[in-house]
């Protein structure tokens, strides 16, 4: 409730009174028999419908959703590369790689939509220098590095920035709500990725 609530506020300006934010995540949230949050470091592939939320900062999510296979996927990704470790979902090369592998199980076609999101600069470390690559551009680039290896088109995406967001993915439609957090914490704006 308390979300809903900074939701409201933000809306309306005020505390009560009628949101249409308010109901429209009521309804996303009571269309969804299970809610699922992917912390850091996870995987998500399901054939089951489910609302599918996280936080990032300068991890990145990327969602992958098939309307004729019934399938959503979804990653928590924080660090751009592996560099040969195990099959550490932390990172952005092995998890892409791992959706991918498991995508192709469930026979991804021709109609896989594919979305990303966040690689923030979200911790304040002083000025930005031109040369300097942060993590979260780091894991963006990696991101559309191992996408574009694997021949996946981005179709939306979210990414940069200095504020941090939280996502709701629909496994069942593929739509995905995105709230852009303010370093104000009584400020938040929503968007909703179709």
């Amino acid at each position: 409730m308390l979300i809903l609530a900074l939701w409201h506020r933000r809306c309306t300006g005020k505390v009560n009174g009628p949101c249409p934010l308010t109901s429209i995540m009521k309804s996303l949230i009571a269309s969804h028999t299970h809610s699922v949050y992917l912390k850091p470091g996870e995987v998500l592939v399901t054939l089951t419908p489910m609302l599918v939320s996280t936080v990032l900062g300068s991890c990145i999510a990327v969602t992958m959703f098939s309307a004729s296979r019934g399938f959503g996927a979804i990653c928590h990704a924080m660090l751009p590369e592996n560099a040969g470790r195990d099959n550490d979902l932390r990172y952005v090369d092995t998890a892409l790689k791992h959706i991918y592998d498991n995508i192709l199980e469930y026979g991804a076609g021709s109609d896989l939509v594919i979305k990303l999101f966040g690689g923030a600069q979200v911790l304040n470390v002083g000025k930005r220098s031109a040369d300097r690559i942060t993590v979260g551009d780091q894991n963006v680039a990696k991101a559309e590095a191992v996408l574009a290896s694997l021949g996946l088109l981005v179709s939306a995406r979210d990414t940069g920035g200095t504020r941090g967001r939280k996502l709701f993915f629909c496994t069942r439609s593929g739509d995905v709500f995105m709230r852009r957090m303010r370093h104000d914490k009584h400020s938040i704006d929503e968007d909703t990725i179709r």
